[in-house]
Formats: C-alpha cells, structure tokens, sequence
C-alpha cells in the first residue's frame, strides 16, 4: 500500500478516530480510504490542533492533526504553542519537501523542523521509507508518557509520496505494535514522609491541576480527599476532576477564585499541588501561598519540581498512583475515612457554600441592561446542568465562567480549558471536536466577541457535521482585558470594534440556529432553544451583548 494509507492503520492501531486538518493533507485524503478513522476537514489549518487538543482532553488519548508544507505547517504553529503549554499529547503527521530537491528552491519549502523544535516535545524527519513504522511508534510514545506534549513528524515526499506519485510499501500492519502509556510510581519513603505531613496537618488543602485529569485519577483523588477530610481546589486544568457539588470542592485558585476558596486556602498549615506547575494565573503571580504553610508537590515531571514554591515533600510520579500509594499508607495507619456527613467541619463548609452560593445568585439575579456578564453565565449553569462539557475561552468576560459557583462543574461534567498561553480562539473551535469526541454530552463554549471572531470561521465545519455545540457570545464590541487595562493605566482604549459583525447573520449563513438577547428575561428562553437546536444536530450562537465588570478580579486579588 501506499506510506500514508500505511500510517493511517497504524495511528489507528493507536486508537485515534478522528484526524483534523484540510483537504489538502495527505493524512486527511488516505484517511477516507480506512473504516474507523474520520477524516474532520477544516475551514482554517490553524484550528487543526486546538481540535486534537480538546479531542485529546476528552478522550485521554493522543489526538492527531495535520497540515500541508510551508504555510500550512506554519499555521499550526499557534495551537502547538497552546498544546505544549497544556501538557497535551498531540501527534502531527505532516509531509514535507523531498530531500534530493532540498535547498533549490522547492515548491513551500521552509525549515518545518526549525519552527517546531522550540514548542514541541519532540520533532523529527523520516529519512526512509522503512523507517516509518518506528517514527509512528515514536511519535505516540513520546506524546503519552511522562510529562505529556504534542510532537511533529516530517514525511518528505520521496520517503511517503505526494498525493499524485504515490510510492509502494510493504509494511506488515499486523506487526506493528501501538505505543504503551507507561506510569510510574512515587518514591515509597518519600510517600511515607508525605503521608505523616497530611495527618499531622491542622489545616491542609489540596490543589488539583492538569496532570490529574490526564492521568485519569477521578477516583483516586476522590478516595484521597474523602479519607483525608481535605478541602480541595482545582486549577482551569484539572476542573472537572470533581463535581464543584461536592462538599469538599471550593473552586479554583489565583485569578479565578472566589471567597470560599480564597479564605480556606489562605489559612491552610499544609498545601499539597497534584499535576500543576503553580503558573502565574493559578497563583496570582505566586502570591498566594499561605504564610507558614508547609508545601507536598507530586508532578509526573522532575523538571517542574520547585520550579516556582520550595516543597517540603517533592514525589515525582503519575498523578493516579501516587494518589493510591498515599491512600494505602494512611489507610494502614488505621486512619480511616467516616461519611463526610459526620465531619463536623464538612458540615461547616456545606453551610458555609450555600449560604455563598445564595448570595452569589442575589448578586446575579439582577434586571439590569446590558446584561451583566455573570449573570449569563450563572444561568447557563442551570440550564445546561449536568453532563456538559465546559469549553473555556479567556477573555474579559468569559473568565466568569472559570468562576465557582457562578459556574458550576456539575456531575458527570467535564471542562476544557485554555492552557496558560491562552491562545485567542481555542475554545471556539475545541467546542467542536468536544462533540464529536462526546456526542452523548451537552457542549457549551463561553466566548467573547474578540475570540469568536477569530474562529468563527469554523462555524460551516461544526455544521457540515452535525457538531451540535452552543456558543454564549459575551459581546462587549472590544477585546476586554486589553480595553480595561488601557482604561485603567491611561484613560482611552484602542481595542474598541467601531465595525462590527452581525453574529445572527453569520450564524444563519453557516446553517447555525442564532439568536441575539437583549433582555435578562430572554436569557433561560435562549439557552433552551439552543439545546434544542443541538440535540438536532444544529450547532447555536447566541450573542448576547454585555458591558465590562472586573469586579470579581479585584475580589479575588
């Protein structure tokens, strides 16, 4: 057969369904040739891996995407960059110009590994046609074990062919062994000097990141905090490891905190982070750690070990077992968990979250124009409920979502959220692969207009299949933060939209349901018209034009 027929039944033997790219990518055409692998072609190369990435979030498996060479390759760039910030396991499989024609001159020929080197795991060239199976292999290895991360194979033309010259194969697909996810165990004396810190601790809080959700430990995290009594926080990346309904749940930390979690986590004698670097938007710019509080880090990388905070206890391992090392430990002290409804100071946090959630919803619940935009929010919280899919944008105004209980991470929900270089747009498009990754789960993106127009390009792709997502538009005519930050330094703003697009319109155009809201009584109506529309298959925007509140970042410093 031809190579890249070869290397779509090999990334299947990995158990990827779904390739992103265009039309124009090899991997894209041979893809349409091999039952079980779907070809999803893009309006745009650039929203290719943004795609894979949340494909990747939901599925916890590698995701793939491609590109055509030069330009294409180049477009991918922005979405790599969010991809190495988010630990997310992406697999590029792009062609490149041949190597006996390199350096004339060719037809988009540019230095592919060049750019990708610097932002991604690994990055690499097939020298030989044999030589393919063992860089697929490669490739999926690397993007899965250890601190996880997107890497980039090149396959010239006279090693794989062009779409016009193909070059026969013989690969013995029945041999070709899939990568392993490997995991790897925290040091036993070093889970024991942790343990003795965790029951000695007064006050102890635990801080859920990333590394959590891709190491799949739900259940280990919830055994732990249950058994410990141990309040808990979870950064944009590990929402989703817990139902925020859960009584030791208190939000995130750093910019996206709210009072409950802010006044728990300040007086806390013990913080234990799991699966997160500690970055700059989680930690106010590291800032927020408790004064006197001792630190346990357990990251899966040795490199982010007291990258930022001093740990007390360090335990290099993957999030799930070192989780079930720590479980078993104290549980062989005897110390074992009651019902959290005999936990006195449970008891205290359930009161102390509903009298908050309360007050939160009378701050919400006002009939004011235009519509406040956590009031948005808190209602689309309601409405959409449980087992939805969270997409996060980070915007001025969508980071209200971020925002615990004025969104709330209900059961069975699940979040995909920027990483920290919050690339503009990637929640636009990540709502679609959302869907057709969990087509059974509701799908809602929180967008601003400065990031909807970015992507919205996509709109036509969501529709051609059937992808039946919503996106809440908070449309405050400008880029919010940039607006406010210039407002707030000199006095006059240059982000402002003077012309600006007609959402509705372009919904409708790209065979979307649209619908502006003006009203705060409109907000509910909306919101289940557009599920409506989704469980027929049909993609929603909802635009629904919004000022610029800060308020919450200035409680939460």
């Amino acid at each position: 057969m031809y190579p890249w027929e070869a290397i779509v039944n090999m990334i299947k033997a990995e158990g990827v369904e779904f390739v992103f790219g265009i039309g124009d990518s090899h991997l894209q055409l041979y893809a349409e040739k091999v039952p079980g692998i779907k070809p999803i072609d893009v309006r745009y190369e650039g929203s290719a891996p943004f795609m894979a990435m949340a494909c990747s979030r939901l599925s916890g498996k590698p995701c793939v995407c491609s590109a055509s060479t030069g330009p294409g390759v180049a477009n991918l760039v922005p979405g790599v960059l969010e991809a190495r910030s988010a630990c997310s396991p992406l697999v590029m499989i792009c062609p490149a110009v041949s190597q006996s024609t390199e350096g004339k001159g060719e037809f988009q020929e540019c230095d592919q590994l060049g750019m990708m080197k610097p932002i991604t795991k690994w990055s690499a060239r097939v020298p030989h046609t044999e030589r393919i199976p063992w860089f697929v292999h490669r490739a999926f290895s690397i993007a899965m074990n250890g601190q996880p991360g997107p890497v980039f194979v090149a396959i010239p033309y006279d090693v794989g062919g062009d779409i016009t010259h193909g070059l026969e194969m013989e690969v013995p697909l029945q041999e070709y062994v899939p990568a392993k996810k490997l995991r790897v165990a925290g040091d036993p004396q070093l889970i024991n000097e942790a343990a003795a810190l965790i029951l000695e601790a007064e006050r102890a809080v635990a801080v859920a990141g990333n590394g959590t959700v891709l190491s799949g430990a739900s259940q280990e995290f919830r055994e732990f905090v249950e058994l410990t009594e141990i309040p808990f926080l979870t950064t944009p990346g590990g929402r989703g490891i817990l139902s925020e309904d859960h009584p030791l749940a208190l939000g995130l930390p750093g910019l996206y905190r709210t009072e409950m979690g802010k006044r728990v986590y300040s007086n806390a004698t013990l913080v234990i982070t799991i699966g997160t670097r500690n970055e700059s938007f989680q930690t106010h710019r590291w800032k927020d750690f408790p004064e006197g509080a001792k630190l346990i880090q357990i990251d899966i990388s040795p490199f982010e070990i007291g990258r930022n905070w001093t740990p007390d206890t360090a335990i290099i391992g993957d999030a799930r077992i070192v989780l079930r090392q720590l479980i078993d430990v104290i549980e062989a002290t005897g110390s074992k968990g009651r019902s959290l409804e005999e936990m006195p100071h449970v008891k205290e946090l359930v009161q102390a979250k509903k009298d908050f959630e309360a007050a939160v919803e009378a701050e919400c619940m006002v009939e004011s124009t235009p519509i406040p935009a956590k009031r948005i929010v808190h209602e689309l919280s309601k409405v959409f409920g449980q087992d939805t899919i969270l997409v996060n944008e980070n915007g001025s105004q969508d980071t209200w979502s971020y925002c615990f209980p004025y969104y709330k991470l209900q059961d069975r929900s699940e979040c995909v959220p920027v990483a920290e270089q919050t690339c503009m747009g990637m929640g636009v498009v990540g709502a679609i692969a959302a869907k057709l990754t969990r087509p059974e789960k509701k799908v809602v993106c929180v967008a601003g207009d400065g990031a909807f127009q970015m992507y919205m390009k996509e709109l036509p792709t969501a529709a051609q299949y059937h992808a039946g997502c919503t996106w809440v538009v908070l449309n405050n005519s400008a880029f919010g933060w940039p607006k406010h930050l210039q407002m707030e330094s000199v006095g006059w703003n240059t982000t402002s939209f003077k012309v600006q697009p007609d959402f509705i319109k372009w919904a409708e155009a790209c065979s979307c349901y649209g619908r502006r809201i003006e009203q705060p009584s409109e907000i509910r109506p909306a919101l289940e018209e557009a599920l409506k529309a989704n469980r027929d298959g049909i993609p929603a925007v909802l635009d629904f034009p919004t000022g610029i509140d800060m308020s919450h970042f200035k409680r939460a410093a």
